[in-house]
């Protein structure tokens, strides 16, 4: 993920009032190449999310959406072309950099929760919608693409190799 993908979709943070605002983004035709290349895919078919961001927390803002996508990946077997549709939904709280700071000097300790929530993003004067969806699809993409019916062939699982150290035990000299 060398070259940036060039998707941006902003929204203004003092354009979400008490009421909340709902987005849907699409990425238009010319803007596929860029995410195919940035995100190591074989073609991008389509990309699209449903956003909506809300007031959180005092000066958050929280944005629950989804993401909606068809691309191709290469199989990691055949190097064959294989159609994906990815659809999740996610959920995200940002933060103002004061609040964050606030919140991290008053933990003593750090622990570190799988299973938790992630913790707030630093919160600027605007959100990248097209960012988030960028991010989210690459987190949901399958990371071992398999075109159906096609195993990886290797090793078996049953099959023993012979032990190097067999050789050895030959040499050692019997006990009486």
């Amino acid at each position: 993920m060398t070259e940036a993908h060039g998707f941006r979709r902003t929204v203004s943070v003092s354009k979400i009032g008490d009421a909340g605002v709902r987005q849907t983004v699409t990425a238009r035709a010319e803007e596929l190449p860029a995410i195919e290349r940035y995100l190591e895919l074989a073609a991008a078919k389509a990309l699209k999310g449903e956003f909506v961001l809300e007031r959180w927390r005092g000066k958050g803002v929280q944005v629950t959406g989804t993401v909606v996508a068809d691309v191709v990946q290469t199989c990691v077997v055949t190097l064959d072309p294989v159609d994906a549709h990815v659809e999740a939904s996610f959920e995200r709280q940002f933060l103002p950099p004061e609040k964050l700071r606030a919140e991290t000097e008053d933990q003593k300790e750090v622990v570190i929760d799988p299973a938790a929530p992630d913790p707030p993003e630093p919160l600027g004067h605007e959100i990248d919608l097209g960012e988030i969806l960028i991010e989210e699809l690459a987190l949901n993409l399958d990371p071992y693409p398999r075109k159906p019916g096609v195993a990886f062939e290797g090793e078996a699982q049953g099959e023993q190799r012979p032990n190097p150290f067999a050789v050895l035990a030959k040499l050692k000299p019997k006990q009486p």
